[in-house]
């Protein structure tokens, strides 16, 4: 890495920004000769802070990063040895090399909806780092929504049942003797994980372990499938800022006929009749049911703050977790998004 000496040399940050929409999410920054990405973070990495602080996500593009070890290098410069592993995680996904995963193991069609990395969790990662090292011919996109806006959108009748009650999560991780019926379904779906791939042991004790440091319990059924619950608020104010954020997994908990369709809907439902055996499913702390009308109003409110941006091969996208959603739209041809997650 350069000396840091040479960011006087370079334009201010503010004086870079660029924008791709009106909303000025991401904030863009492109290099300024032949700069390096990995001297940037390294160097400005204060000034970069402040950025992502008011925007909530940066995009650097055209700085020629190719290779996921490459994509190691940048995020280590930015996030430095805070790096967190995906312990505890939810979703189907893939260790490329140490602080480098693949992004969500989800089928080409289907849309992952916008979702705050591991809101489920009490104590979730501060920053992402993503990394386009191939971009998809069609769609793909990573949409971002701001959750301050979200926060803002959301009916207050709504906002506030939920801020009053909070949100038990439920989650169910397969064990070693599921059977084939769920394997079959499964191959389709592609939605559960086991708790021997989640937590990398398979060891009960070292899970309930884990989940009685974190607040949650954990239940084993016949199969030595784990039924993991758990209750968090619904907002929470950013660590830095102190202002209040939609912060939760509730639109992708849970669905209505309205948000998927009547058919898709009904027909996850028949697939998985027993609310705590599906891969996730949430209620109200106290254990009321959330109604469909709020998650339509939920989603509503989060699909109005999206804003979306097509990747190119070689971009880096810097988000702040706790201010910014993200997703995925259906695509089609090769795609290769990888993700660093910053425990600070």
């Amino acid at each position: 890495m350069l000396p840091c000496m040479i960011e006087s040399t370079l334009p201010a940050i503010e004086d870079r920004l660029e924008y791709l929409n009106e909303y000025r999410l991401p904030a863009v920054i492109a290099p300024d000769g032949n700069e390096r990405l990995v001297d940037l973070l390294g160097c400005a990495r204060e000034e970069l802070g402040e950025v992502l602080a008011r925007h909530g996500a940066i995009l650097f593009r055209g700085f020629g990063l190719r290779t996921p070890e490459e994509f190691h290098q940048a995020s280590s410069a930015v996030f430095g040895s805070g790096m967190h592993d995906y312990a505890g995680g939810a979703s189907p996904r893939g260790l490329v090399r140490s602080g480098v995963f693949e992004s969500t193991r989800v089928p080409a069609p289907f849309c992952i909806p916008q979702h705050h990395e591991m809101s489920y969790m009490p104590d979730p990662p501060r920053r992402l780092a993503f990394f386009c090292e191939t971009a998809p011919c069609a769609g793909g996109e990573t949409p971002l929504a701001d959750s301050r806006k979200i926060y803002g959108l959301i009916p207050e009748e709504v906002r506030a049942e939920f801020e009053a009650k909070g949100i038990r999560y439920h989650r169910y991780l397969y064990g070693p003797r599921w059977n084939l019926h769920h394997r079959t379904r499964n191959r389709f779906i592609r939605l559960y994980t086991s708790w021997m791939h989640t937590f990398s042991t398979t060891d009960h004790r070292i899970v309930e372990e884990y989940w009685a440091a974190h607040g949650g319990s954990v239940q084993w059924d016949r199969e030595g499938g784990a039924r993991i619950a758990n209750r968090l608020p619904a907002t929470r104010p950013h660590p830095e800022t102190g202002e209040m954020l939609w912060f939760n997994h509730v639109a992708v908990f849970l669905s209505s006929p309205r948000s998927t369709g009547w058919l898709p809907w009904l027909g996850y439902h028949l697939a998985y009749p027993n609310a705590l055996r599906r891969p996730f499913h949430a209620e109200f702390g106290d254990g009321t049911p959330i109604r469909h009308a709020q998650i339509d109003a939920i989603r509503a409110a989060i699909d109005a703050a999206t804003v979306t941006f097509r990747w190119r091969r070689g971009d880096l996208l810097l988000v702040d977790n706790f201010l910014v959603t993200h997703g995925r739209r259906p695509f089609r041809g090769p795609r290769k998004i990888l993700v660093a997650i910053s425990a600070s």
